[in-house]
């Protein structure tokens, strides 16, 4: 029998992984709240004081705030979450494990006006790993300089890496990549291109290099983008080309992203791949939401399965710092593999200061 099961553990944590719905729901640019351009990690002073009072059911104003600063100079930062999860699969005992999913420290330093330096660390499963590490130059209010590691720009960053339009465009929060990326955030404009070695953040192999570039339009109550990414490399060239759109209507807050990617390798045959996503975030009261997400990935050869995943999930924020989500997920397939067929039941405990 399918159990819905419910982890109660507490943690010591700092700082959430992006929830791009939370940027569209108030019209912000994903910089407003965290130290990356693109989004992701590290918050910010507006991102640690937006967790406080504006996403809590309950705010107590004798809680005395944190803004993560120290010492003047530096911010930070931590993300620990801790899950449970029951997959079941046909003909295959039930798979029921808890398990930490991703204990991760950031550094931030302001050096001066212009410099700034910045580390992310996966501390946790599997031993310590370098996420990100850059520095970024401000040339002007503007326009930007970075390079080191760092995520690349290009569609809506996800907390969720298992999504298709995550995982199947190999961008995502595991596949960081060294290089160099300018960006531009004015208004409601925001543009950033990169150049980068195309390996995911292993050694370069050959002189192809990976390219991406995002531009976004930003209104209080919709937002509209698009990205870009080629990779040549001497095994395989990619090319992935995609639009994101957010909006705001009433208590729904939407996410759409269409992503077409194409592979061309030497003796196979071209692999195209249409990656479709869409989720509502409705909000239901102060500090609880309702999830639904449908996503697909449709593949133009024959040969390949197509996919496609429904998800609903319940995400409560009861007091400063703290995220509970209850979940399921379908998994439907072509492929007669009973994994590709399967059902999940998940709680996710978030806490974060």
């Amino acid at each position: 029998m399918r159990k819905i099961l419910l982890v109660t553990i507490i943690f010591v944590a700092m700082n959430a992984t992006a929830e791009p719905f939370l940027a569209v729901e108030n019209g912000f640019h994903c910089m407003q709240c965290h130290i990356s351009p693109t989004g992701g990690g590290l918050r910010n002073q507006y991102g640690a004081l937006f967790s406080q009072t504006q996403l809590p059911a309950r705010v107590s104003s004798s809680d005395k705030l944190w803004m993560g600063g120290f010492a003047d100079r530096f911010t930070l930062g931590s993300d620990v979450r801790v899950s449970s999860r029951q997959i079941d699969i046909d003909y295959v005992d039930d798979n029921q494990d808890f398990s930490t999913d991703r204990i991760t420290l950031y550094v931030g330093v302001q050096l001066n006006d212009r410099v700034s330096l910045y580390l992310d660390e996966k501390i946790a499963p599997g031993g310590s790993i370098n996420r990100a590490a850059w520095v970024r130059l401000n040339l002007s209010d503007s326009l930007y300089l970075r390079a080191g590691k760092m995520f690349l720009p290009f569609g809506l960053r996800l907390e969720d890496d298992t999504a298709f339009i995550r995982q199947l465009s190999n961008i995502n929060f595991n596949t960081a990549d060294n290089g160099v990326e300018i960006g531009y955030i004015r208004d409601a404009w925001s543009f950033q291109l990169a150049a980068t070695n195309g390996t995911g953040g292993a050694a370069e192999i050959d002189d192809g290099k990976q390219f991406s570039f995002m531009g976004t339009y930003v209104q209080p109550g919709w937002r509209v983008g698009i990205s870009v990414n080629v990779n040549h490399s001497d095994t395989v060239d990619r090319t992935m080309a995609g639009i994101f759109v957010g909006l705001r209507t009433g208590q729904v807050t939407w996410l759409l992203e269409y992503d077409r990617v194409d592979d061309r390798q030497p003796g196979v045959p071209d692999r195209e791949l249409s990656l479709g996503f869409v989720e509502a975030n409705i909000r239901i009261a102060q500090g609880h939401y309702i999830k639904i997400t449908g996503e697909t990935a449709m593949h133009d050869s024959n040969s390949m399965a197509d996919q496609v995943r429904y998800a609903v999930e319940y995400q409560y924020f009861p007091l400063s710092f703290t995220q509970l989500r209850l979940g399921a997920r379908k998994y439907e397939s072509d492929d007669p593999d009973p994994f590709q067929n399967r059902d999940e039941i998940f709680a996710q405990l978030h806490v974060f200061f």
